[in-house]
């Protein structure tokens, strides 16, 4: 019989089925937050052409500047992708076996732009009482299984009220959301996350989400990391990670976190008991 040695705790276990996410504290220590601003203020700041590929830099909206990509551009963001406190629940929620498929680093000036919940999904839209295979949730026999998740890494501080909002435990509801539901920090049924730099938010991408608006006179600095089953469906042939045109620029656990495989990855072995044996 396969088991699957789960990393964890029973307490995590509990709190992200009924609420749809974790916040980890001090995940990141000051000094390679230092470093990351370091690297991403250069990028931000050097002319558009000399943003090296595969990074890309644009603005979503114009408080919005996004790079893409940015584990390509220093070993800073592959190191972050494979942190052993975020891989140890990333692994925890995808039965062991993540991929990578989306980073980027994200800088939103001071607005009060409107924003409305959101859910995250492949692009195909499921007619209703359909579960969507590409983003799924269920939790059974002492396990969860989140096909889809992201991480939210603050690299500044986020007081109470602004920053990343949600609606806890709305990646379970099976009821038809409100049209253009507007974010609000309404508790309890929208929260934001007061988060100091270094802190990550781990969460389903089924679960209502967005930005509220940034009130703070700097900018909010954050990385968002995307992780999928490593033997998902939905990406192949897409032109994704890992991009094999650039794999020099990445180290071999890297490329291999963000492929396709059945395989326990290196950086989840690292983490478990033993490596993952018996």
């Amino acid at each position: 019989m396969y088991t699957i040695q789960s990393t964890l705790t029973e307490e995590e276990k509990w709190y992200f089925d009924l609420h749809g996410f974790l916040v980890l504290r001090n995940v990141i220590p000051k000094h390679e937050i230092e470093e990351m601003l370091k690297v991403l203020q250069h990028w931000l700041t050097i002319d558009e052409s000399d943003i090296p590929p595969p990074l890309h830099r644009g603005r979503q909206e114009p408080c919005k500047t996004h790079i893409g990509h940015i584990q390509y551009g220093h070993r800073l963001f592959q190191d972050l992708a494979m942190n052993p406190d975020i891989m140890r629940v990333v692994a925890g929620l995808t039965m062991n076996a993540p991929r990578l498929f989306h980073n980027n680093f994200t800088m939103m000036t001071k607005h009060d732009y409107p924003q409305h919940f959101h859910r995250d999904d492949s692009g195909f839209k499921f007619p209703s009482g359909f579960r969507n295979p590409h983003n799924d949730y269920q939790a059974a026999s002492g396990h969860i299984y989140c096909n889809h998740l992201a991480t939210w890494v603050a690299l500044v501080d986020v007081p109470p009220g602004t920053g990343f909002c949600l609606v806890p435990g709305s990646h379970k509801s099976l009821f038809q959301t409100p049209e253009h539901l507007p974010v609000g920090h309404d508790p309890p049924t929208s929260i934001t996350l007061p988060m100091q730099a270094g802190d990550v938010a781990i969460f389903s991408t089924n679960l209502l989400h967005d930005a509220s608006p940034w009130t703070e006179d700097y900018p909010r600095m954050n990385i968002f990391q995307r992780y999928q089953l490593s033997v998902y469906f939905n990406e192949g042939g897409k032109g994704g990670y890992p991009f094999e045109e650039h794999r020099d620029k990445i180290s071999e656990e890297q490329y291999e976190l963000e492929s396709f495989s059945k395989e326990i990855k290196a950086a989840v072995q690292r983490i478990l008991p033993n490596g993952g044996g018996e």
